[in-house]
């Protein structure tokens, strides 16, 4: 277990942007704080007469926790990059250094070296993004209430428990189930990393797009281009129905005020789509290992 938990340390110091993202994107948002230039989204324009100061106020409490969930995304969607460059690079970068040959020369399996690397996409890459996400919730309910006291709407509306406890408790449960839907892209991404003899990114984009066409050109489906588009976006269900995260006109914030995002989540956990993936994850890590334990470093 020691030695797993080196791999896992030796991949992040090797990646300083795990840990530096987020600390540049909440250095935006105290800048943002700072200089008063915070917005929240449908209830940014605040004062008493608009529609927000006219709602109840448990609707006003579940506004400003969509708010928070929103700002959570936006960590997500960063840290999401990171993980999707790691994950591609992950395999690939010891090859093109010839590194490989010394690790391949330690008491170390090919199984642990890769499920370290998954590891840090699956585990501390999303763990670095919640940290970041409730770091980031505590920024803006700072900035926020300043900001509502400042329109004559009082600030405390930002700290209400209900607020702060659930938006950080979606964004927990929001984390884990991320992790769980991209756990087959991450996996793949890491089989095209292992199998690569240059230009990973190419290897791991241009084989579904082929799919894609082939079948579009030959069938005139689109089957396989909806099935990636499902597997990439499919996550953006738990927002709620097109309809209300789509509203627009003076009955937006009541639309989006009853978004329910706990009912969308259990709907997510009970979906075939989730847990066949987790299946292939393990299907393709399997491959990824296989092709670097055979995989002729030498030429």
């Amino acid at each position: 277990m020691s030695r797993f938990i080196w791999l896992i340390r030796r991949e992040i110091w090797e990646h300083k942007a795990i840990w530096v993202a987020p600390l540049v994107v909440l250095g935006c948002l105290l800048l943002l704080v700072v200089t008063g230039n915070v917005h929240l989204g449908p209830i940014g324009a605040m004062d008493t007469s608009t529609t927000f100061g006219n709602l109840p106020a448990e609707k006003q409490v579940k506004l400003v926790m969509i708010v928070y969930i929103g700002l959570a995304l936006v960590v997500y969607m960063v840290m999401g990059v990171i993980a999707f460059f790691y994950a591609l690079d992950s395999l690939y970068a010891e090859r093109r250094d010839r590194s490989v040959l010394f690790w391949k020369s330690l008491p170390l399996s090919d199984a642990e070296t890769v499920l370290s690397k998954f590891t840090v996409a699956v585990v501390v890459i999303p763990l670095v993004a919640l940290i970041g996400a409730l770091l980031a919730q505590l920024v803006v309910a700072g900035g926020g209430a300043a900001m509502l006291e400042t329109a004559g709407v009082p600030g405390g509306i930002m700290w209400q428990p209900e607020a702060l406890l659930g938006a950080a408790a979606v964004a927990v449960l929001w984390c884990i189930t991320a992790v769980l839907w991209y756990a087959p892209v991450v996996a793949y991404l890491m089989l095209a990393s292992a199998w690569a003899p240059k230009g990973p990114f190419l290897w791991a984009v241009l084989p579904p797009v082929a799919v894609k066409v082939l079948e579009l050109v030959v069938l005139g489906s689109r089957n396989v281009g909806d099935f990636i588009t499902d597997r990439l976006f499919g996550l953006y269900r738990l927002l709620g129905s097109d309809q209300q995260a789509g509203a627009h006109g003076p009955d937006t914030m009541i639309r989006l005020s009853d978004i329910n995002v706990t009912r969308a989540l259990e709907n997510f956990y009970g979906s075939a789509d989730l847990w066949l993936g987790i299946i292939a994850a393990g299907l393709l890590l399997a491959a990824a290992m296989w092709v670097r334990r055979y995989r002729d470093e030498t030429s």
